[in-house]
C-alpha cells in the first residue's frame, strides 16, 4: 500500500505495551501476558502458540469494548478556518458564543459511540482549559469572561451521560517558547500533563501524536516519551496510551478504513529484552520501545512472526473524521459523510478487529452542526435496524470439537463472557446451527475471546441451500469482532467452518442479521453511448420503491418504480425502499454516465500489482472510485506517469475527454502535476491538445478531482492520455524524496 499519511505522525506509532493480562486458558508451559520473549532456537510451531496465547491487558480490553468512540477538534482553528494553527494566533479569537458541551455528548452518546476525546491542546499550543503553565490558554479568551473551562465541562457532561472521557494534548507545541530546548519543554509539556491528570476525573484515553517541527528557537524537539508514559501511569493507570504510546497502535490511514486482516499481536516492538526481563508486570514495556513503521498490509502473520525476539498485544485504532477537515469549516457543510458512508466505514474499522475514533468538529457557536446530527442519527438507525435480532438466538448448534463448559451453544448465548472452544490442540472445526424455520439474512458478526488471544487465521460462512452446502462469505482474522456483508441468503441451516487457528479457536460471538431492505440496481453503474436501462429491486417483501435520477435523496414523493428506468443521459439514480409508506434509512446509488464506447484501452506501463484495479479496463467501465483508496477500482502507479491510449474503433467527433484522480496526501497519494491529451485519426499523425496544469498544493482533503480537456469539436479514433505524477513526495511533505503515488480511475470521452 502507499506509505501511510505521516503529517499528524513524524514517527511512526511506538510499540509500547503495558501491563499483566488476563487469560483464563493456558496452553503447557505458557504464560498468558501482553507480551512475550522468545528464546533463541524457539520452533516455528511454539512460536505460533506463544503468538495464540499473547493477551490483551485489563485496560486494552476495556478500551476495545467501547469499539465506537468521538475525537472533538475545537480551538482557535475553528475560528480562523484553518487545520492547522501556527502558534501566533491570540487567545481572542477563541469565543463560542453558544457553547454546549452537553450536546455534543448527548448527541455522541445517541450515535452510539462510548467515549469522547478533546482535543486539548493542538499544535497552536492554545490551552482550552486555564494553564498554570502558560498564558496562551482561553483564561485570555473573551469567552466567559476568562473563567471557563472547555475541557472541565466536556469531563462533566461525559459523567452526566456515562460516557467515558479521553483527551489529546499535541506534543508539537507552535506557541510555547521553550519548544526546542528539550530538558525545559518535556518539563512544561509533563506539568500539563498532570494537570489534565489530575483535575477531571477518570481519564480513559490519553491520545498522543508525533508530529513535530522547529521551536520558535529554531531547535527541534526531542520528546522524553517514557518520562510522560510515567505521568500517565502514576495519575490515570487505567487510560490507554494511544498512537505515539505503548497501548494502542494507528491503523495507518485516517480514510476510517482498517485492513481485512488485523493483527493484534505484533512482533519485535522492544528493543532491550533485559529491560523487559527486570520491569515490573504492570508496565513490562514502558521503558523498551522501538520506534517502528506499523502501517504495512501485514504486520502479524505466520511469516511475519516467525523471526520475532518479541511478540506483543498492540492493537489498531482507526480513525476519521466526518467532515473532510478536522476542524469546523463552513464551506464543508454540504460535504458531511451520508449515514451510508459512515455504516461502510463501522463495518470497515469497529467490523475488521478495530476500534473507530470519528471526529465530529463543533462550529464556531461551540455546538455539533445540524448537517452532522442528521448524519450521525441516520447511521445509528441504520446499524440498530441490522444489529437489534440475531436470527441465531432460538437456533440448535452443533459443534465439531468442543471442550467441557465450552460447547457450541457458548457462541449463539449473547454473552461475550462465553465462547465456544475446541479441544486442545485442535485447529479446524465447524459449528453448524439450524434454525426452527428458513430465515434470510445478509449481515454476520463473528467475535473471538481476546482474554485468550487472537488466533483464528481462516475461516468461512456455508448455507444449506438447494441440497448442499454453498459458501457465503469468508475472511481471515477475525479478533474482537468481524462483521460481514454479503448477498441475501435465505437458508434453515449453517455453518461456521474454521479453516485455519494458531491454537483451539475461542469463539464468543457467532451472529446472522437481515439489514433493512435495500434497493439493487441492475447494472450497478457504468457508462454508456445512447441509452441505457436499469432495473431496480429490493429484498424487502411488500416494499415499495422510491428514486430520483439526480443523485438527491428520494422521499415518498419521488417518483415510484414500477418498470425498468431508460436513461439517457448522464445520471445518479438514487433509491430508498419504503414499507408501508416510510422509506428505510439507507439509499442505493448507481451512476451512469453518457460517453463514447471505447473498444479497447492499452497502457503503456502497467499499474501497481498492489493497486491493479479490475485491469486496464477500470479506466473506461463507467464506475467511479471513490475516496477509499482500497475500494478496487483505482489503478495505482507509484512514480510511474499513467499513459494510455484509447481505441474508439472508429474515427468519431469527440469534443472532450476527462479523466479522474484521486487525492490522499496522508497516504502519499498526489494529483497529476499535468494531463496532456493527444488525438489521432490513424494511430500514426497526433494532435497535441492544450494540456491542463494542476499546481501542487499542501491538502489534508481526500477528494475525487476530474480534470478536463478540450478537443475543439475534433475527429478522433484513438486518444493518448498522459498523466504526470508529481515523482516524489514534495520537501513540505513528512515523505519528502520518497516514492509518490498517482491513483486513476475512469477516462470519460465525450
Amino acid at each position: 500500500m502507499p506509505p501511510p499519511r505521516l503529517i499528524r505522525f513524524c514517527i511512526h506509532a511506538m510499540a509500547v505495551l503495558g501491563s499483566t493480562a488476563i487469560g483464563q486458558e493456558k496452553a503447557p508451559m505458557e504464560t498468558a501476558h501482553n507480551v512475550a520473549v522468545i528464546a533463541p532456537g524457539t520452533t516455528a510451531g511454539d512460536i505460533i502458540r506463544k503468538a495464540a496465547h499473547v493477551v490483551p491487558s485489563p485496560r486494552q480490553i476495556s478500551w476495545q469494548e467501547r469499539e465506537f468512540i468521538a475525537f472533538v477538534h475545537f480551538g482557535t482553528n475553528t475560528f480562523t478556518n484553518r487545520e492547522w494553527g501556527t502558534g501566533t494566533e491570540s487567545p481572542s479569537v477563541f469565543n463560542p458564543t453558544a457553547f454546549d458541551a452537553r450536546q455534543w455528548v448527548k448527541v455522541i452518546r445517541d450515535a452510539g459511540m462510548r467515549m469522547v476525546i478533546i482535543t486539548a491542546k493542538h499544535h497552536d499550543g492554545l490551552c482550552l482549559w486555564p494553564s498554570r503553565y502558560t498564558d496562551h490558554s482561553i483564561r485570555n479568551s473573551p469567552w466567559r469572561g476568562g473563567k471557563g473551562d472547555v475541557v472541565g465541562d466536556v469531563a462533566a457532561a461525559c459523567r452526566e451521560f456515562g460516557l467515558k472521557f479521553g483527551v489529546y494534548l499535541s506534543p508539537w507545541d507552535r506557541h510555547e517558547p521553550t519548544y526546542g530546548d528539550s530538558p525545559k519543554y518535556n518539563e512544561f509539556f509533563r506539568h500539563q500533563l498532570r494537570e489534565l491528570l489530575s483535575n477531571y476525573g477518570e481519564i480513559s484515553e490519553v491520545w498522543f501524536d508525533g508530529a513535530c517541527g522547529e521551536g520558535p528557537n529554531g531547535k527541534r524537539q526531542v520528546y522524553d516519551w517514557s518520562s510522560y508514559y510515567s505521568v500517565v501511569r502514576e495519575l490515570q493507570p487505567g487510560a490507554v496510551i494511544a498512537i505515539m504510546g505503548p497501548d494502542v497502535r494507528w491503523v495507518g490511514t485516517e480514510s476510517g478504513y482498517g485492513r481485512e486482516t488485523e493483527w493484534s499481536v505484533a512482533p519485535d516492538l522492544a528493543g532491550d529484552l533485559d529491560s523487559i526481563a527486570a520491569a515490573s508486570q504492570q508496565t513490562p514495556l514502558d521503558g523498551a520501545f522501538v520506534p517502528r513503521d506499523l502501517t504495512a498490509d501485514d504486520l502479524g502473520s505466520r511469516e511475519k512472526i516467525l523471526h520475532a525476539r518479541t511478540l506483543v498485544w498492540y492493537p489498531a485504532e482507526t480513525d476519521v473524521s466526518i467532515r473532510p477537515g478536522w476542524f469546523y469549516h463552513p464551506d464543508q457543510d454540504a460535504r458531511v459523510k451520508t449515514p451510508e458512508q459512515l455504516v461502510d466505514i463501522y463495518y470497515s474499522s469497529v467490523g475488521r478487529n478495530s476500534v473507530l475514533l470519528l471526529n465530529i468538529p463543533p462550529d464556531t457557536r461551540g455546538r455539533i452542526h445540524d448537517d452532522d446530527i442528521r448524519s450521525l442519527m441516520g447511521m445509528r438507525r441504520i446499524l440498530n435496524a441490522t444489529f437489534d435480532s440475531n436470527l441465531l438466538a432460538q437456533a440448535s448448534p452443533r459443534a465439531t470439537s468442543a471442550r467441557d463448559g465450552h460447547d457450541g451453544a457458548c457462541a449463539i448465548d449473547g454473552d461475550n463472557g462465553t465462547y465456544w472452544t475446541t479441544e486442545e490442540g485442535v485447529l479446524s472445526a465447524t459449528l453448524e446451527c439450524t434454525l426452527p424455520s428458513e430465515r434470510t439474512f445478509d449481515r454476520a458478526m463473528l467475535q473471538e475471546y481476546i482474554r485468550v488471544g487472537q488466533r483464528v487465521e481462516g475461516f468461512h460462512l456455508e448455507a444449506w441451500t438447494g441440497g448442499s452446502w454453498k459458501p457465503v462469505a469468508g475472511g481471515t482474522t477475525i479478533g474482537y469482532k468481524r462483521l460481514l456483508r454479503f448477498p441475501p441468503v435465505t437458508a434453515s441451516r449453517l455453518r461456521l467452518v474454521i479453516d485455519r487457528s494458531r491454537w483451539s479457536p475461542a469463539i464468543s460471538t457467532f451472529g446472522v442479521f437481515k439489514a433493512p431492505p435495500r434497493v439493487t440496481a441492475v447494472p450497478e453503474g457504468g457508462a454508456f453511448e445512447d441509452s441505457l436501462t436499469v432495473r431496480l429491486s429490493t429484498d424487502g417483501e411488500g416494499a415499495a420503491i422510491h428514486y430520483t435520477l439526480d443523485g438527491t435523496t428520494p422521499t415518498v414523493g419521488s417518483m415510484r418504480y414500477t418498470s425498468p428506468i431508460v436513461i439517457r443521459r448522464t445520471s445518479t439514480v438514487t433509491a430508498l425502499a419504503a414499507l408501508k409508506g416510510e422509506l428505510c434509512v439507507e439509499s442505493t446509488a448507481a451512476r451512469f454516465t453518457r460517453c463514447l464506447r471505447v473498444s479497447g484501452i492499452t497502457l503503456e506501463k502497467p499499474s501497481s500489482l498492489q493497486y491493479p484495479g479490475r485491469g486496464s479496463a477500470t479506466l473506461v467501465d463507467g464506475m467511479r472510485g471513490s475516496t477509499d483508496l482500497h475500494d478496487g477500482r483505482w489503478l495505482g502507479f507509484e512514480r510511474d506517469d499513467m499513459i494510455a491510449v484509447l481505441d474508439l474503433g472508429r474515427s468519431r467527433p469527440v469534443s472532450r475527454i476527462t479523466a479522474g484522480f484521486l487525492q490522499n496526501q496522508g497516504s502519499w497519494i498526489f494529483l497529476p502535476s499535468s494531463v496532456e491529451v493527444s488525438i489521432s485519426s490513424d494511430g500514426g499523425h497526433w494532435v497535441m491538445l492544450p494540456a491542463v496544469s494542476y499546481p501542487l498544493k499542501q491538502s489534508e482533503e481526500v477528494l475525487v478531482r476530474d480534470l478536463t480537456v478540450a478537443t475543439g469539436r475534433g475527429e478522433a479514433r484513438y486518444v493518448r492520455i498522459v498523466a504526470r505524477n508529481v515523482g516524489t513526495c514534495p520537501p513540505w511533505h513528512p515523505g519528502a524524496g520518497g516514492k509518490a503515488w498517482l491513483f486513476v480511475d475512469e477516462i470519460i470521452v465525450e
